[in-house]
């Protein structure tokens, strides 16, 4: 069954709101932030959000009629989108690598300043020595303050690897994500502050005497030098005030006017997650900043990122993932229920999953991976609202990150062993193939419409692209687009690229109702590919002595 869905499209006037739009209006256009007070800090109970998601969400839906509505119809669209389908710059995404195009390099290096803590001693303020991944906050001789985390002494290099690696990735993607990296740090620059403290096992905040921070270093492994691994992240820009939530606004925000459970940005999310395996998306790994626009007045807006990622790849903190974990939820009201009923025989389809010989890679793999079954360790309500369209443009996100791209993302973890750098940057590259694939198969991807020379457009085709298509054909219709009354074909054509020269159309329509066609100049350029079953619309505004892509349309098969 096929069903069309309509980006920004409405009725207004008897014309399509994309009519209605300014034909000059860019493809991503950031609209500056509402200044205010900063807001109240947030506060979480981890163990009442876990229970929310993992229970009482789970068991409101399953009794809810509008859930199933919502599935049967394509589920409620994004609100953070533009006529086109994209997410456009804001506090929550901007856009990087599907605009600017980036190198390697700029992959590698991340959004950051490219450099660790400054010369001199690390002033520790706080510190975690409870559980087994010990980690604090120091601040260097600059007055810069970073959390500094290190790997357990059973796993090297596991999960700052794998958080280095992912931080890149979602940087590069759009997302906003601390300044990490991961440098070698002499054991005899930290140093106790007068003032330190740390939480007991109750959570108590005590007094950090010398002794913790004897305690805390010698249950890490230095390297013949007296070094350790630390990944160190720079605290962000602003005041934080608290995560942020899936579900929902923030009352005491001015900006906040879209649930975020329908923002593409959030839904679209999951892609990138199940692509690296970031299995701990819940709001506890969010924080929301206040930027100070107005020094005076002390006026700014809240700035939203995305933080902690040592559950991605292969890592699950301060161990090694479980081979179920990304296959199914921590808490799968489903997949226990289909085991009850099969009455212990129904075997999970992940069984086969092995652990790499190679401690840093842990358990990442791409043979069994299925990109329709991965899961959250826990439900993420952004997720689960995810339509198709949102989906589409994860995926197209990723199908921007070659394997260049993924290898300098995966060459600032820093391993040591060559080795486990190039299995994990081919199991992302299988994995993004899968992902692809999957996403693919519905909704044709064509993507970018791009006028040249004043008529030519053109669109760009991830699939061939990102390598999954070597050669294809293509065909095209071109229609006038007329309000009130029947859509009038001018041209059809196919090609090897799909492009098509607008300028002929654009004269046969003159020719036949001049007036007619000054009052209502739009276009709609359909295409297709051979052996894909849906397709794509590309709307346009004759502006003169140009044509202005204004609206696009995807058909979901």
């Amino acid at each position: 069954m096929r069903r069309v869905a309509a980006i920004a499209l409405s009725l207004a006037a008897c014309a399509p709101a994309w009519k209605q739009l300014p034909h000059d209006e860019p493809f991503q256009r950031a609209t500056p932030p509402r200044l205010h007070r900063i807001p109240a800090r947030a506060t979480l109970s981890d163990w009442w959000d876990k229970t929310v998601s993992s229970t009482v969400s789970p068991l409101a839906q399953t009794v809810s009629p509008a859930r199933y509505i919502d599935r049967l119809t394509g589920g409620r669209p994004a609100l953070d989108v533009n006529a086109f389908g994209q997410v456009p710059d804001s506090a929550w995404f901007e856009n990087r690598i599907t605009r600017r195009g980036l190198t390697p390099e700029q992959v590698a290096a991340g959004s950051g300043v490219g450099h660790g803590p400054a010369d001199g001693p690390l002033v520790v303020v706080s510190g975690k020595l409870e559980g087994s991944t010990p980690g604090m906050v120091v601040r260097d001789s600059d007055g810069t303050i970073w959390f500094v985390k290190f790997d357990p002494p059973a796993h090297p290099e596991l999960s700052t690897g794998a958080e280095v690696v992912a931080a890149r990735l979602l940087d590069a993607a759009g997302y906003h994500v601390p300044d990490i990296v991961i440098i070698k740090v002499e054991v005899g620059r930290f140093e106790l502050a007068a003032d330190a403290h740390r939480r007991n096992k109750y959570n108590a905040r005590v007094r950090m005497k010398p002794r913790d921070l004897t305690t805390l270093l010698s249950n890490l492994n230095p390297d013949a030098q007296g070094r350790l691994r630390a990944l160190f992240s720079r605290s962000v820009p602003g005041r934080p005030i608290g995560p942020f939530s899936y579900r929902g606004i923030r009352q005491d925000d001015p900006n906040d006017l879209i649930p975020h459970e329908r923002r593409r940005s959030l839904r679209g999310l999951w892609v990138l997650s199940a692509w690296f395996n970031n299995t701990d998306t819940r709001r506890s790994n969010t924080l929301d900043t206040f930027i100070v626009e107005d020094e005076t007045r002390q006026l700014g807006y809240l700035r939203h990122y995305l933080i902690d990622f040592g559950d991605a790849l292969g890592a699950s903190g301060d161990r090694v993932k479980y081979i179920g974990e990304g296959y199914e939820g921590q808490v799968d009201w489903a997949e226990m229920g289909k085991r009850y009923l099969g009455l212990g025989l129904a075997y999970p389809y992940w069984l086969p999953v092995q652990r790499s010989p190679y401690r840093a890679v842990g358990v990442f793999e791409a043979d069994v991976f299925d990109p329709a079954r991965w899961a959250p360790g826990f439900p993420n309500a952004a997720f689960d609202e995810a339509t198709a369209l949102d989906t589409f443009w994860g995926a197209s996100i990723v199908a921007r990150f070659s394997r260049d791209h993924i290898e300098a993302a995966v060459s600032a973890g820093q391993y040591r062993d060559a080795e486990v750098a190039a299995i994990l940057a081919e199991v992302l590259m299988k994995r993004r193939e899968k992902m692809l694939r999957y996403v693919f198969e519905s909704m044709l991807p064509l993507d970018d419409p791009e006028v040249k020379r004043r008529y030519e457009l053109s669109m760009t085709d991830l699939a061939v692209g990102a390598g999954l298509v070597a050669r294809a054909s293509y065909s095209w219709q071109v229609r006038w687009n007329r309000t009130g009354r029947g859509d009038r074909v001018l041209a059809r054509g196919a090609g090897p690229s799909p492009a098509v020269d607008l300028r002929q159309p654009i004269r046969d329509a003159l020719d036949s109702d001049r007036s007619a066609f000054a009052d209502d100049p739009f276009l709609t350029v359909r295409f297709r590919r051979k052996g894909h079953p849906a397709a794509v619309e590309v709307h346009l505004r004759v502006a003169g002595s140009r044509v202005v892509p204004v609206a696009l349309h995807r058909e979901v098969d």
